[in-house]
């Protein structure tokens, strides 16, 4: 008894594609007398089925079938055949799509002790084209990457990274990329940002009017960084029924570039402006 390894092919239109996959490999044990066996390894260790649907847009392989497209093949009528590892293949097609998708990368980044990112990561191509089934294809909208870890960083790193494998049903027009992560000294700057106040239904004055904030920044970065480049805000849409004059502050806008983001104070006190009457 040997194991023989069998081949499935494929004949699809152009504008379709396979819902779900079919095995594209399967295997079979056969059994027969010596001449039988030795003209059927003659043939080769492998049988190669082809399936047209070019014409129609579903097809069941069943046990049945399957055995005697595997015998017209084998052309050696004594050998049995058993345990097939395929009994029953359904297949469906669909109309295929493709487009192109932004590509997301994952990245798992540590820095030494007084390094960190100074930029965007760069990726070269930062897309992708994904083709398919549309059922698969029209609800994608981005393409990950496979974890990045990268540790210890002190320097910019450039290489190449893999894009997630995909299922079956979906192709990719490239596996890998090329990436940049930018990486730089860092150091701490103190910027002073004027808190807006949100939401008020009169005019409100706030003290202290003003957080004083400190991150961390690139070199590259220090001087051109300013208070411009963040936000600070109370909300007082409560104001008049809250008891007390205090609120929270938030910080609701910051530059990529930074990080450790703090700021001082946390909580301020607001007070309603009574107009002069004349």
């Amino acid at each position: 008894m040997t194991t023989k390894k069998i081949e499935l092919h494929f004949v699809l239109p152009p504008d379709q594609a396979f819902h779900k996959a079919p095995p594209r490999n399967m295997s079979i044990q056969t059994k027969g007398q010596g001449w039988d066996m030795l003209y059927d390894f003659l043939l080769g260790a492998k049988i190669h089925l082809t399936y047209d649907l070019s014409q129609r847009n579903s097809i069941r392989l069943d046990e049945k079938r399957l055995l005697n497209d595997i015998r017209n093949r084998s052309n050696a009528e004594d050998l049995t055949f058993s345990n097939l590892t395929h009994t029953d293949i359904r297949i469906s097609l669909e109309p295929r799509m493709e487009k192109w998708v932004p590509i997301r990368p994952i990245p798992d980044l540590s820095y030494l002790s007084g390094y960190y990112l100074s930029g965007n990561l760069k990726l070269e191509p930062d897309s992708v084209k994904i083709s398919g089934p549309v059922s698969k294809i029209a609800p994608t909208y981005e393409w990950p990457t496979n974890k990045m870890t990268l540790v210890d960083l002190k320097d910019d790193y450039e290489g190449y990274l893999a894009l997630k494998t995909p299922t079956p049903e979906i192709n990719l027009n490239l596996q890998r990329i090329k990436v940049n992560v930018p990486v730089e000294q860092v150091t701490e700057k103190n910027l002073f940002v004027k808190i807006q106040v949100k939401n008020a239904d009169r005019e409100y004055r706030l003290f202290p009017s003003q957080v004083r904030l400190t991150c961390n920044v690139g070199l590259s970065h220090f001087n051109s960084l300013n208070s411009g480049d963040f936000s600070a805000e109370v909300d007082l849409s409560n104001a008049a029924s809250q008891t007390g004059n205090t609120v929270p502050v938030m910080v609701n806008k910051q530059p990529t570039i930074v990080s450790n983001v703090r700021f001082v104070p946390k909580v301020v006190e607001f007070y309603a402006i009574k107009k002069e009457i004349n």
